[in-house]
């Protein structure tokens, strides 16, 4: 086995876990005479699929331990690790109200949910959100059941297959637990909303043949309103020369009329629409943060079968989970435009139009329905049965069938179909409606667009939108490691395995929205799957060991095939090397070949409509308005993303400064034909400047949008390169243990190439709603105590701040106008304390100084990027645990 110094052990554990201050356990050499290290039991690291000591591996790997997710006082798996350095971009939280799907996804290094790769206990999860999804649902993990998260910082596809672009995070649970521990966690906003509630209890039994853990257990999250909170309470946009303005929407409660309105006021004579003073805040009517509500039950056992000569010990395994998850967004009440969405013009023969003349461009606020509330609802099965052992010659095996599934569905009342608006604003008399010939229309109910529109109106020209969806995936694995051959340099080890995998999903619309009948975004139905056969090994040298310069050198190699259904093989490479030339010191390094494959919804998609924040600098478009409907869809010709990962680093544990240690990794992405859509704004631009997709733009006789269309496509590429570097210092000064961890990552670039070649350097910018932010430097620093039974703990989120660019007006100066985000800082306390009869209180304050989100213009709410910024603002939260 592998010979190593006590300080390189030290090291390179704290590599492994340098998020966190508890969790790692460190394994320190004993010396003999002979300088040997005690034999540690053998297990695998995110990353390898060779199973050795722990704290031999090379790939750059973080560790979440259950004390440290409990000491961030989250109750999501998602928000825990978002608040990670290494983190950026879009994500899908409780934060995101307009355009949620009701999950919470993670995204490393930036690069997309739909390029990091989450596994569970080294297995794939099933996705999730609204059917046919590309990234998991972290809502369907709680929180409760974890023991660890390994965060892997490189891309692992020659391991794992697609997806393994940005890194992976592998959840594993809580296993072999013999007891009984219930915890309930209470907290609340100082703004005295937001509320969260978290009950759980974990069982389990042992005997010598095996053990079961049973866990149960429900989140509540109550909802922060938007009107609630001053940065959010009113809609700021930029007014196209440098400055800013508080905005709003151009359909208002009281109505605009070809270009007239009653006014807020309330008079009786239509007059001229002015803005701003005319426009409604829409905003105070929107959740800042979903309410959310989460139940799950799970188990997972080990027995052990018996023995036979060939396979020697057979031990059969379990996993069964259901999780439940609800939420639901609130948008202010549906604003109809009715020339730009589809619907007839408000009739000069209807009997409240009182003007003479048809009203074309008529656009309001439909505040009768209350507002825009879409109900979210998946349901999630888990199911993994397995078989593992060891043959004779010291080889483990083991083969399982993993099966999931996730079950969606969306429900939303007083949604209007177009027709029926159009026969309720068209010709009318004595309360009924008419139709072009003058007959009655049966049940129709005029409605009075230029006032109070009645609930009978309502009835007939709304319905309850219903959507449904589906993800799921079967897998079948067998795997194979052992060491082939003993040297005098070490263990020449390998891993080997097959795979099946089968994905289906599917998102189906209401058939009214399908149609195109309903208010709101249009979408299609997405429906279809694909299968993929996978063979994959590791090869493990060790090359010197106990040399001049040279305590220990291994090699690795990584090799995958997948065969896919939809576009045929994909073979990946992967190689790493470690390198201890001193005892204090280890470098490392890495270079991985990744892919990832088109999804179900890249491939088989319909097209869904986006209300985006866009202007048009050809100036054609004179509706006022800021939001711009986009058509995003499939396309079944796409081919896999393919590039590289690789990384370089050290870390340095020296003996002189005991419990100290230093991790620094240099990290670098290139991926090359991009799945994605070309940027609607990029097309608004490119049009105005060369006349280059103006093909995509359709637009009305008076030169106004009605559509853009940007479906997916195979284009450009992706550069990103950046430092993670970690300090931590661990020292016992017989009254109390100190420990500090400050982990860093800083982003050099991040380089996108656009559609028509132009490259765009996203680090350190904020580029969109739906692009995301994306800051150069983000930093954690922990600093805790403890003594005995208690512990404090202070933790400082620094995100350094960005600049993003509005474009001008058309009679404006300049063209653009940059403006910049300041740094961010966020400090969190937690204090604990155990007391001898297994009883645990612990609490503490995040966001302590109720820092408030730096202001964006022209975002789709908050005035902020929810996704990146803390919107809740001051959280107190208290926790009782307790174990018999």
């Amino acid at each position: 086995m592998l010979k190593k110094s006590t300080c390189l052990s030290v090291a390179v554990s704290l590599a492994l876990g340098t998020a966190n201050l508890f969790a790692v356990p460190i394994a320190f050499a004993e010396e003999t005479g002979q300088q040997d290290v005690e034999k540690l039991q053998k297990m695998k690291v995110t990353g390898s699929r060779i199973s050795r000591v722990e704290m031999e591996g090379a790939e750059p790997v973080q560790v979440l331990s259950s004390e440290y997710i409990e000491n961030t006082g989250l109750v999501a798996i998602g928000d825990v690790l978002n608040q990670l350095p290494g983190v950026g971009g879009t994500v899908q939280s409780t934060s995101v109200n307009n355009g949620s799907n009701g999950a919470a996804t993670v995204n490393l290094r930036g690069l997309g949910a739909e390029r990091t790769l989450v596994l569970v206990n080294g297995r794939r999860m099933v996705n999730g959100g609204t059917g046919a999804d590309a990234s998991v649902d972290l809502n369907m993990i709680p929180a409760a059941m974890v023991e660890r998260i390994e965060v892997l910082k490189n891309g692992a596809s020659s391991v794992y297959g697609s997806d393994a672009i940005g890194g992976v995070v592998n959840i594993i649970t809580k296993q072999n637990f013999e007891g009984f521990e219930l915890n309930a966690k209470r907290g609340t906003t100082s703004n005295s909303d937001g509320q969260v509630t978290d009950i759980s209890m974990l069982a389990g039994a042992s005997n010598d043949r095996g053990n079961i853990t049973f866990s149960a257990g429900m989140t509540k999250e109550d909802e922060i309103m938007a009107g609630d909170r001053g940065f959010a309470n009113t809609d700021q946009q930029h007014d196209g020369y440098g400055g800013q303005f508080q905005s709003g929407s151009s359909a208002p409660p009281w109505g605009y009329y070809d270009g007239k309105t009653f006014g807020p006021e309330g008079s009786d004579t239509l007059r001229d629409f002015n803005a701003p003073g005319d426009l409604y805040n829409y905003a105070p009517d929107n959740y800042l943060k979903r309410p959310a509500q989460r139940r799950y039950l799970a188990a997972q056992g080990n027995y052990l079968l018996g023995e036979t000569s060939i396979l020697g010990p057979v031990t059969a395994t379990f996993e069964a989970l259901y999780s439940n998850s609800e939420s639901n967004y609130l948008l202010a009440a549906e604003p109809i435009f009715g020339k730009f969405n589809g619907y007839d013009p408000i009739s000069k023969d209807n009997e409240f139009n009182n003007t003479g003349s048809d009203i074309v461009d008529w656009r309001r606020r439909m505040v009768e329905t209350g507002g825009r509330n879409r109900f979210f609802e998946s349901d999630t099965g888990r199911v993994v049965l397995g078989l593992d052992g060891e043959f004779q010659n010291g080889w483990t095996w083991d083969a399982n069938y993993n099966w999931g599934k996730t079950k969606t569905k969306q429900i939303e009342d007083g949604v209007f179909m177009k027709d029926r608006v159009s026969n309720a604003v068209g010709p009318s008399a004595n309360g009924q409606c008419l139709d072009a010939g003058g007959n009655v229309i049966a049940g129709c109910v005029p409605m009075d667009i230029l006032g109070n529109v009645s609930q009978e109106a309502l009835d007939y020209a709304t319905f309850t939108r219903q959507d449904t969806g589906f993800n799921q995936q079967q897998i079948i694995n067998f795997n194979v490691t052992g060491d082939i051959y003993e040297t005098e340099m070490g263990t020449i080890a390998f891993a080997a395995g097959y795979q099946n995998r089968d994905e289906q999903g599917a998102n189906q619309p209401d058939a009214l929205v399908v149609l195109g009948n309903a208010s709101g975004n249009a979408e299609s139905e997405t429906s279809g799957g694909y299968t993929v056969d996978s063979f994959y090994g590791e090869l493990l040298v060790p090359i010197l060991s106990e040399v001049t310069m040279a305590e220990y050198l291994e090699a690795k190699i990584t090799a995958r095939h997948d065969k896919y259904s939809t576009f045929g093989g994909a073979t990946t490479m992967g190689y790493s090397f470690l390198y201890q030339p001193i005892g204090d010191l280890m470098l490392r390094g890495t270079y991985n070949e990744v892919f990832r494959a088109p999804s179900i919804a890249d491939l088989y998609g319909g097209a869904q409509e986006s209300a985006d924040v866009l202007s048009d600098p050809t100036g054609q478009d004179t509706s006022g308005r800021t939001q711009f409907p986009v058509f995003y869809g499939s396309n079944q010709e796409l081919q896999p993303e393919e590039g590289h990962t690789a990384s370089l680093g050290f870390v340095l544990s020296p003996s002189f400064a005991e419990g100290f240690s230093a991790t620094v990794d240099y990290w670098q992405v290139e991926l090359e034909n991009l799945i994605d859509n070309v940027d609607p704004q990029l097309m608004l631009d490119q049009c105005a400047k060369t006349g280059e997709y103006c093909d995509k733009i359709t637009r009305d006789g008076n030169g106004d949008i009605v559509s853009i269309d940007a479906r997916t496509t195979n284009l450009g590429k992706l550069e990103k390169n950046g430092i993670d570097f970690n300090l931590r210092y661990v020292h016992d000064f017989d009254v109390v243990v100190f420990k500090a961890n400050w982990d860093n990552t800083y982003n050099f670039k991040h380089e996108v190439t656009q559609a028509d070649g132009s490259v765009v350097d996203y680090a350190g910018k904020f580029i969109s709603d739906q692009i995301g932010l994306y800051s150069k430097y983000r930093s954690t620093l922990n600093l805790g105590v403890t003594r005995d039974a208690w512990r404090v703990n202070w933790n400082t989120r620094m995100i350094a701040g960005v600049d993003y660019e509005l474009s001008g007006a058309a009679d404006a100066p300049q063209d653009t106008y940059n403006f910049s985000v300041p740094t961010m800082f966020y400090h969190d306390l937690s204090a604990g304390y155990a007391f001898d009869n297994g009883f645990t209180l612990s609490g503490g304050v995040n966001n302590l100084f109720d820092e408030t989100p730096p202001l964006i213009l022209d975002t789709i709410s908050g005035n902020t990027d929810s996704t990146t910024y803390d919107v809740i603002g001051r959280y107190f939260y208290a926790n009782v645990n307790m174990k018999f």
